[in-house]
């Protein structure tokens, strides 16, 4: 009978001290978890002012010469807002009437950028 006692002292102490590591085990992956989110935040946080400047960068250069052409840019920005507007009036008609088919093409939309995305 002691000897049966005994090990079941020494299970349960063998199970705490696993359950011990386990938990040490998974604070040292939530805090390194914790770090890279960290990390990929300031990394991404880097890229996108990058690409902003050179987006910006790229916008000026190309004004820059399409003004140097002789092409008025102020002209073409007002028409393309006209078309914007005008386009975005009939695609919230189109959802107004059709809402169904409207969510199927963004949720389908969605999968296939989502797949693009994942390659």
């Amino acid at each position: 009978m002691a000897t049966t006692t005994s090990a079941k002292r020494q299970a349960a102490a063998a199970a705490k001290r696993a359950k011990a590591e386990v938990e040490a085990g998974a604070e040292d992956v939530a805090a390194e978890a914790r770090q890279a989110g960290a990390r990929a935040r300031r990394q991404a946080s880097a890229l996108e002012d990058t690409l902003t400047r050179s987006a910006e960068d790229i916008a000026a250069t190309v004004s820059e010469r399409l003004r140097a052409v002789g092409v008025d840019t102020d002209r073409m920005v007002d028409v393309a807002k006209e078309q914007a507007s005008e386009l975005q009036q009939l695609i919230e008609a189109e959802i107004r009437e059709r809402p169904l088919r409207a969510l199927g093409l963004a949720a389908a939309v969605g999968l296939f950028v989502g797949f693009l995305s994942a390659r």
